[in-house]
């Protein structure tokens, strides 16, 4: 059925017309979306497919323009060539805008490229059927029904693919695009019957027919601009669903960014708080509820001031950390002051602030931490470095009070002895009166230098295991009546079943003793001493407390210093507690002074001392021979008197222990050192061995030149059964050398300044007197 039959033009020249500009206005409109959208093949292949549509419209339009209203059968054979090859244009880019429409729906859809085979059989389609067109070239009306059978499926095709979409991807553009595709493929039912069933159908269908074919490019217009707009709101609809995935993303992204910073809050050691322009507390994390000791309903919606004790809160948040205190350990930024919990109770506070916003704050977010511990600890460093520099100058002092009590006891001991030696042969009773205080106010002096030297020497004397209430059962009745005498009371709060310690119980007992009388002079009158001993962490606390005045700031770090007291002055030597400190520590314990808490007068000192000091060595005192040497020959007489060598590198000590012994019987020979003394032994180079001819050997320790300690090992080395004959006497115990010398030594020591009774007693013990030659005595 065509126009000519219908008696009207072949093709109404403004429906051609219309088509081409509609394809070439979509195609327009595609390529600026094109430009503005990349990424999206699919609008590619939709903006080609109105290009060939716009080619096929115009090749449709040259054929009628340039041969208008002719019939094809009257042209010339080369006008004949140039229609097929205008149709063969017309129906390849009718085809060529099949195949990219499809495609496009296919990249819109599958979201991934056409298939290769695809491709070659939609261009070998187009190729074959333009070919076709020149070969046969048949009139527009067998084309029309031509394109039918492609255009059909095509668009029913294309109707699948986009409702089989998931549910999420589907659009109001894509369901638009698939009901424009079924009504394009209806459409082309129709053309396609018209044509191929022209004049054999009834005449009112043929009528209507041949009504839509001859107005087919208006009908073509109208659905190739709803084909365009269908195209364009799913390309619109997809990018707004592309955004919205992004948005969602995005949402998603910062929830679960938000998720993990409030993990991070949430999980954080330290106190996070976050507070609103108004200081009011908009969220706290768990370590800053616990800091605060509140529950989050409780803080939410407080000003942060109430948790503070600072005086102008104001200043600390408009000039952040200008005036807050500082210390070294507190991060830049950081501001310390007195915090305040739910419950009222006070604690040092650190926070750093830091506001949101430019400008004015809108906020603040706040670090806070609790400083009690790390306040603890710096006041522990402290008080270390504070022991420490005490111990620097305590043993600063020991070497110094070490060598001085060295220098002191020779000169000391000659005077002792001299004395000792004029008391025995006295005259008259001003002489022995006189002779008397000299030797009191000797061993006087002794006593403060045996204390010098308690002080400073590092050695351990024997030790063995003691109760602690043995100790003070011992040192209290000796302290009661000076404690009566001022009407304190003594408090004794020792339990029985404590463990035992392994020291030197005399040397204890000083230190107990020398803390109660110290208690007695300082504690009120008719107040209360408390003596208590308890078991903490594998040590023994002996604690003494008083209810007395407390100890003054300016003397606690002068406290265990030698010569150092309080006392006016005759009423003490200042050596009781510095010796008492070293004797706490020689045993492996601590000695510590404090004022009691403030609402209790007085001081408290502690003396902490391990279970077992493993550090000590014993040296075991050896049973004094009750005979220096062994039995002489049976033909040989007794002696007329005892010999002994006194070596000394001081002639004073010499010559005041010559002169005791020889009142006692001894006859006394003397070496002024030690090299001196090897040769009156016969030890020295080529000499003849006559230790034999002494009954004892007393000798120095430190001298110089050959020192007692060469002199003991030669001897033992040469007569090990001669070392039997040794007396150790010495000034100096606080040394390294003389100290390990003392551990091993099984010889007897005795320490100057010394009373020259306990000498000859020792001497008596090593060598007995000889027996008398006469009668026996009735």
């Amino acid at each position: 059925m065509t126009p000519e039959q219908a008696g009207n033009p072949v093709v109404s020249w403004i429906g051609i017309v219309l088509q081409l500009v509609g394809s070439l206005l979509c195609l327009g409109l595609g390529l600026i979306l094109r430009r503005n959208q990349h990424g999206r093949p699919w609008l590619t292949c939709w903006v080609a497919a109105f290009a060939a549509m716009s080619v096929a419209i115009a090749a449709l339009l040259a054929r009628y323009y340039l041969l208008p209203l002719l019939p094809v059968n009257s042209l010339p054979v080369s006008q004949t060539g140039l229609v097929a090859i205008l149709y063969a244009v017309y129906l390849c880019g009718k085809l060529g805008f099949l195949f990219c429409l499809v495609s496009g729906i296919w990249l819109f859809v599958a979201r991934r490229p056409v298939p290769p085979w695809a491709i070659v059989a939609g261009l070998a389609t187009i190729a074959l059927a333009g070919i076709a067109v020149l070969l046969i070239r048949p009139d527009l009306d067998p084309l029309m029904a031509v394109q039918a059978g492609f255009v059909v499926p095509v668009f029913i095709g294309c109707a699948w693919l986009l409702s089989r979409q998931p549910v999420v991807k589907r659009t109001r553009g894509s369901d638009m695009l698939a009901s424009v595709c079924v009504a394009i493929a209806v459409l082309w039912v129709v053309y396609g019957t018209a044509f191929l069933f022209e004049g054999r159908l009834p005449r009112s269908i043929d009528s209507f027919l041949a009504l839509v074919v001859f107005h087919n490019s208006y009908i073509d217009v109208m659905f190739e601009f709803i084909l365009g707009f269908g195209m364009i709101l799913a390309v619109l609809d997809d990018v707004f669903l592309e955004a919205e995935e992004a948005r969602l993303a995005r949402l998603t992204a910062v929830a679960a960014s938000e998720a993990r910073l409030a993990q991070i809050i949430r999980a954080a050691s330290e106190g996070i708080v976050l507070l609103d322009a108004a200081r009011r507390i908009v969220h706290c994390n768990p370590a800053a509820l616990g800091i605060l000791g509140c529950e989050e309903a409780a803080v939410l919606g407080e000003s942060f001031d109430r948790f503070t004790t600072i005086d102008a809160p104001d200043d600390l948040w408009s000039r952040a950390g200008e005036r807050a205190h500082r210390s070294a350990t507190t991060p830049p930024g950081g501001h310390e002051l007195r915090g305040r919990r739910c419950d009222d109770s006070e604690f040092p506070m650190e926070i750093s602030i830091r506001p949101i916003g430019e400008g004015a704050p809108e906020g603040f977010v706040l670090t806070v931490r609790d400083r009690t511990e790390r306040v603890l600890f710096e006041e522990e460093q402290e008080r270390a470095r504070a022991r420490q520099a005490q111990a620097a100058r305590l043993e600063t002092i020991g070497r110094m009070v070490s060598g001085v009590a060295h220098e002191l006891n020779n000169p000391l001991t000659a005077i002792l002895a001299f004395a000792q030696d004029l008391q025995g042969q006295s005259r008259s009773l001003t002489d022995t009166e006189a002779l008397t205080t000299i030797v009191q106010q000797s061993q006087r002096c002794r006593a403060i230098v045996l204390d010098l030297l308690t002080f400073a020497r590092s050695k351990r004397d024997d030790r063995e295991p003691i109760s602690p209430l043995a100790i003070v059962r011992r040192v209290i009745p000796g302290v009661q009546r000076q404690a009566a005498a001022r009407g304190i009371t003594l408090d004794v709060r020792v339990p029985a079943d404590l463990p035992r310690i392994e020291a030197s119980s005399s040397e204890l007992e000083q230190v107990l003793a020398n803390l109660v009388v110290n208690a007695i002079q300082a504690a009120r009158q008719g107040g209360q001493i408390t003596v208590t001993a308890r078991v903490v962490d594998k040590f023994l606390l002996l604690v003494v407390e008083d209810d007395g005045p407390g100890i003054s700031a300016e003397a606690m770090p002068r406290l265990f210093e030698p010569f150092f007291t309080t006392k006016a002055p005759g009423e003490g030597t200042g050596l009781g507690l510095s010796v008492s400190h070293a004797i706490v520590e020689q045993h492996g314990g601590t000695l510590t002074a404090e004022n009691r808490l403030p609402g209790d007068r007085g001081a408290r000192f502690t003396a902490r001392l391990p279970y077992l000091d493993r550090r000590s060595k014993a040296r075991t005192t050896p049973e004094l021979p009750k005979t220096g040497l062994a039995p002489a020959p049976a033909a040989a007489s007794p002696r007329p008197s005892r010999r002994v060598l006194v070596v000394d590198d001081e002639g004073p000590i010499r010559v005041a222990i010559r002169r005791y012994l020889e009142r006692g019987g001894w006859t006394v020979e003397e070496a002024r050192d030690g090299r001196e003394a090897l040769a009156l032994l016969g030890l020295d180079d080529g000499g003849r061995f006559r230790a034999d001819v002494y009954d004892a050997i007393v000798t120095d320790l430190k001298m110089p030149g050959l020192s007692g300690i060469e002199l003991h090992d030669r001897l033992a080395a040469v007569s090990p059964e001669s070392v039997a004959k040794l007396v150790m006497i010495t000034g100096d115990t606080a040394s390294p050398e003389a100290a390990e010398f003392v551990d091993r030594l099984r010889q007897p020591l005795i320490e100057k300044p010394f009373d020259m009774r306990a000498l000859a007693d020792l001497l008596d013990r090593i060598a007995a007197p000889a027996a008398p030659t006469g009668p026996a005595a009735p």
